[in-house]
């Protein structure tokens, strides 16, 4: 699939299922150097009307600072290839910038084997071995 390279950064998509509804995030970084996936928690304010039981509050250091996110584990995610059942991932603010709504970390970028061709711009995922 092919990545979008716009302000110095690699953009793509990525959508969760959870509680019968679908949301596509449009403007996700694919940012190699994130542990972790974090999406705006503005785009899916629908999801946050009230806290699920496993939701855990943690807090994430970047350049931007100190940051609180709440980890919700979502029924379904799909990035590319990758499809994650009962996945967790970080909702919280993504600084400032209103024109991200995300990072995909690495998170899902190694379990889903996933090669970046900055040649191409494209992302797809490794043969089987």
């Amino acid at each position: 699939m092919n990545l979008e390279y716009r302000e110095g950064l690699l953009f793509s998509n990525i959508t969760i299922t959870h509680c019968g509804k679908t949301i596509q995030f449009q403007n996700v970084v694919i940012d190699t150097g994130a542990a972790e996936s974090i999406l705006s928690i503005d785009v899916a304010p629908e999801l946050f009307n009230a806290y699920e039981p496993e939701d855990q509050i943690r807090f994430m250091t970047g350049i931007g600072g100190r940051e609180a996110a709440v980890r919700r584990r979502i029924h379904e995610v799909e990035f590319h290839s990758f499809q994650g059942v009962h996945f967790p991932i970080d909702f919280g603010r993504i600084g400032d910038d209103n024109r991200i709504d995300g990072l995909i970390g690495l998170d899902i970028l190694i379990p889903g084997r996933f090669i970046i061709d900055l040649n191409r711009l494209e992302i797809y995922t490794a043969m089987n071995d």
